[in-house]
């Protein structure tokens, strides 16, 4: 999924695909990375998502988030710190990339 140019403030990238956005803050050991999914639709929705982030030097991980019922008007939020286990040195200019991602009626 192609996403909008990223828009920077201080250290975090806001990547932006449609709706939803992945937010990406280097720090000392990982990426911090937060997802927004929107649900504008007038049902509950189930959705799952694998974000991957990637650098230089072989840095790459994925992160894969799963919210079963979100309600309309809501929306499903997540963060966590993405380490890379090959010990890659973490990007300051992280990129993000959507590589899956389900929409289902709840």
């Amino acid at each position: 999924m192609p996403a909008a140019a990223p828009k920077k403030e201080g250290d975090t990238k806001t990547y932006k695909f449609g709706d939803i956005e992945v937010l990406l803050t280097p720090n000392k050991l990982g990426t911090y990375t937060a997802i927004r999914i929107p649900n504008p639709s007038r049902r509950s929705m189930f959705f799952s998502i694998t974000v991957r982030v990637t650098g230089p030097s072989g840095y790459a991980v994925t992160m894969k988030r799963e919210f079963p019922s979100i309600q309309p008007g809501d929306s499903a939020r997540e963060a966590g710190l993405l380490i890379d286990k090959g010990g890659a040195p973490v990007p300051t200019d992280p990129m993000a990339q959507i590589v899956a991602f389900e929409q289902v009626e709840s």
